[in-house]
């Protein structure tokens, strides 16, 4: 028969006993045992509530266990205590704050950053979260004067944040259809932010919608160069603002300028080909995407796009070495599964 053991207690008054329990709650930690730790923090806190280290750890650890409830419940009651220091009382409302914060009470949460601010106006983690909370209220004067503190301790948060900032701002006046607002905010961010892809883009639809198609062009051109991921949403709308303009030449030169800086692109390479092919140049079209899977032989995009050439073209050998391309393509990406693997 199993002989069970006694279980450990904390001894306030033993010398050691306190720290033994730390250094046990952490050993449980590191080897991912929550259940062990939290016990062994809960011991420490039953004999010793001056302890405010194992009070913080225990309530972070319910925390990240996602008991938010009870890690509110400790971090309030610290603040109840009237022995505590300036110090002390900081580092509570900090975690009451986090704690509200990842329980998604945003009001909640930045109500207590606003106040760790006011005991501690540098601190940085307080800035950075209240500037995306606010955002998130939209409450974007003051989270853009929140930012102009927070530039003043660290520079890349700052322009991070005022970026996804204003560029949430100007989505906020577009939904509520002020475009004039819209378009002035985003001027002002890319004043200050000239390569982001996003406010050009955004810009773009703007001018779009005010039929000033060269503007529209000029600033998706702009995303273009910024951001070359949002090919495949940008090069539709480039191509409708040539269009507007009777320039389709001059769309099929661009394609051709990026290909050149991105030979391996997809997006631009679907584009050209599709453009030759509403131009009537079918075969033409076919052998730019042929030549696209010789140098990417994985793009399956590319491959896909073939295959809906020559289908519409009726080649037949074409569309049986497209096909098996594609298969290949697929094969080697790792998306064909076997039959018995299904």
């Amino acid at each position: 028969m199993a002989i069970g053991r006694k279980q450990t207690t904390v001894d306030a008054r033993k010398p050691g006993s306190v720290e033994a329990a730390l250094r046990r709650s952490l050993r449980a930690a590191v080897a991912g045992d929550w259940s062990a730790a939290e016990t062994w923090l809960e011991r420490i806190v039953q004999v010793d509530s001056t302890d405010l280290d194992a009070y913080h750890a225990l309530a972070r650890l319910y925390r990240s266990q996602g008991a938010i409830d009870r890690a509110i419940r400790m971090h309030q009651n610290v603040l109840l205590r009237r022995e505590l220091g300036r110090k002390e009382r900081a580092e509570a409302l900090l975690e009451l704050a986090r704690d509200f914060d990842a329980g998604g009470f945003g009001e909640r949460a930045a109500a207590g950053y606003e106040e760790v601010l006011d005991a501690q106006p540098r601190n940085r983690e307080a800035l950075r979260r209240l500037v995306v909370l606010l955002r998130e209220q939209r409450a974007y004067d003051r989270a853009l004067a929140l930012v102009k503190r927070l530039r003043r301790l660290d520079r890349e948060a700052a322009d991070a944040a005022e970026l996804e900032t204003l560029v949430s701002l100007a989505r906020s006046q577009m939904d509520e259809g002020d475009a004039d607002a819209a378009r002035s905010t985003l001027k002002r961010c890319l004043r200050r932010h000239k390569t982001s892809g996003l406010a050009w883009s955004m810009l773009g639809d703007l001018e779009a919608e005010r039929g000033r198609d060269a503007r529209a062009v000029n600033a998706w051109r702009r995303a273009l160069a910024a951001e070359f991921s949002m090919a495949e949403t940008l090069l539709p709308k480039i191509e409708a603002g040539f269009a507007a303009r009777g320039k389709a030449s001059a769309y099929e030169d661009l394609l051709r300028s990026t290909l050149e800086a991105q030979p391996s692109a997809s997006a631009p390479q679907i584009a050209l080909a599709r453009s030759l092919r509403s131009r009537g140049q079918t075969r033409e079209a076919i052998e730019e995407l042929s030549r696209a899977v010789e140098r990417t032989p994985n793009g399956v995009a590319l491959h896909v796009e073939l295959g809906r050439q020559v289908l519409e073209a009726e080649e037949v050998g074409e569309i049986q070495k497209a096909y098996a391309g594609l298969l290949d393509a697929l094969e080697r990406g790792g998306q064909v599964v076997e039959e018995s693997d299904a």
